[in-house]
């Protein structure tokens, strides 16, 4: 398991007239031993919540807060976040009907490990009417570029440093108002697919107040968010996939003389384009489906499929640049869902590769400069995707990219161990979910 950054964590519940469904909420929370404090805050309700809630009394991780009146689901968030003792803080609605500790679980978990500062729970139900008719319309109206599967979802973990210091809208507007303060103060964002969730149905009055307040909140804060680039690019090896996930399909696929040359390549005994002689006749018969089959179960580096898919959401083109050869990286490409790549391309007849490179792969490829091939390439794949260099982001982790990041109008490091490359780059990250926040 990975080591925890933060080992406890406080939970807020907002309430208002939810005495059906809180009971099986604060239940559900209770079974989860990194939850060291419940706090619900019962905003002025009328229905049997204090009957309810006699139940948790003796817990004494249970703290209860009333207002006289009903203040808005702002003002009871902020008054639970005030109480927390933790650094980390979960929000959970209190009318979650199908709630499980694990769905929960989940959604606080990459706080905890600080792998980012905001986790949201992304859920698989029919779009209520006020995301489906409101607020995705107006996202794609004023932010076309950021998209989430559940702007609206009051299901939020969080750090208190963030949650204290942010002016919580009222009411209904509390949710994609903490959602686009977060993007504007650079917090690292992640949904979390959490399954299936059931709300409770709202009447008429409710949605279009509702929906409202909520539209309200997105113009306000529409003069926040700008973007400038339109194309993020990344580099394969040790950016999207381990470096010894591709080698372990090489040996699987019975070219172990691809890694000897390509050790010949990093000790520079040999240049690429000698390299490129040598290694093509290696893939020799070798057959497209049984290199998909191999990919089928590749790990790729965490969350970089999460990524890919947030990025394509939010309308950015996505590319891989890789001086790997087709038969690897167009499996992976493939299988991550991006069509823009640049590599070495490989003669393929039916399927089956013939060991040699393609008349146009060797145009392109065959300079002894690595550097200088892979740069031509960089050019190639903006001026494919019919941006400029300033509008590119680049992330990598290879010191050969340095004359990329000199081009790219944001030039991002993962885990960079050449001191070259993390000088030269504008952005150091540790985690691929960093990126969403540095390019909003």
């Amino acid at each position: 398991m990975d080591k925890l950054s933060y080992d406890k964590l406080s939970v807020v519940i907002p309430a208002y007239n939810e005495g059906k469904t809180l009971v099986g909420v604060i239940k559900e929370i209770s079974k989860l031993k990194e939850i060291a404090e419940i706090i619900l805050v019962n905003d002025g309700s009328t229905d049997d919540t204090e009957k309810k809630i006699v139940l948790f009394r003796n817990d004494t991780r249970f703290v209860y807060i009333k207002f006289a009146r009903n203040r808005g689901k702002g003002e009871a968030l902020k008054a639970g976040i005030e109480k927390a003792k933790n650094e980390v803080v979960l929000l959970i609605d209190a009318d979650l009907s199908n709630i499980t500790a694990a769905k929960i679980k989940k959604i606080y978990m990459p706080v905890l490990k600080d792998e980012v500062d905001v986790s949201r729970g992304a859920f698989r139900r029919r779009r209520g009417r006020v995301t489906e008719y409101a607020v995705k319309p107006m996202m794609e109206i004023l932010f076309p570029e950021i998209y989430f599967e559940q702007p609206i979802s009051g299901q939020i973990c969080a750090k208190k440093s963030f949650l204290a210091n942010v002016k919580l809208e009222s009411k209904y507007g509390v949710d994609i108002g903490l959602l686009f303060d977060a993007i504007e103060l650079g917090q690292r964002i992640i949904e979390v697919d959490i399954g299936r969730l059931e709300h409770k149905a709202n009447d008429e009055g409710t949605i279009a107040e509702m929906s409202k307040q909520v539209l309200e909140t997105m113009i306000k804060k529409a003069g926040l968010i700008r973007h400038k680039y339109k194309l993020v690019v990344f580099t394969l090896d040790n950016t999207l996939v381990q470096k010894f996930q591709i080698q372990q399909i090489i040996k699987k696929s019975n070219l172990d003389k691809l890694n000897e040359l390509k050790l010949n390549l990093n000790e520079e005994k040999i240049n690429f384009k000698e390299f490129i002689k040598k290694a093509t006749p290696l893939f020799k018969d070798l057959k497209m489906k049984q290199m998909e089959e191999m990919v089928e179960n590749l790990e790729f580096v965490k969350y970089a499929p999460e990524v890919i898919s947030a990025l394509k959401r939010r309308k950015y083109q996505v590319a891989i640049l890789s001086s790997n050869f087709s038969p690897i990286v167009i499996p992976i490409a493939k299988k991550l869902g991006i069509d823009l790549v640049e590599c070495v391309y490989l003669e393929n007849i039916n399927g089956k590769f013939t060991g040699k490179i393609t008349e146009r792969s060797w145009e392109r490829w065959s300079p002894s400069d690595l550097e200088d091939s892979f740069e031509k390439a960089f050019l190639r794949l903006t001026q494919r995707a019919k941006v400029k260099p300033l509008e590119t982001i680049m992330v990598a982790n290879s010191p050969k990219c340095i004359p990329l990041f000199l081009r790219a109008g944001l030039a991002i490091a993962l885990r960079p161990e050449d001191p070259a490359l993390k000088e030269i780059a504008d952005k150091t990250i540790s985690i691929l979910p960093e990126i969403l926040v540095i390019m909003e």
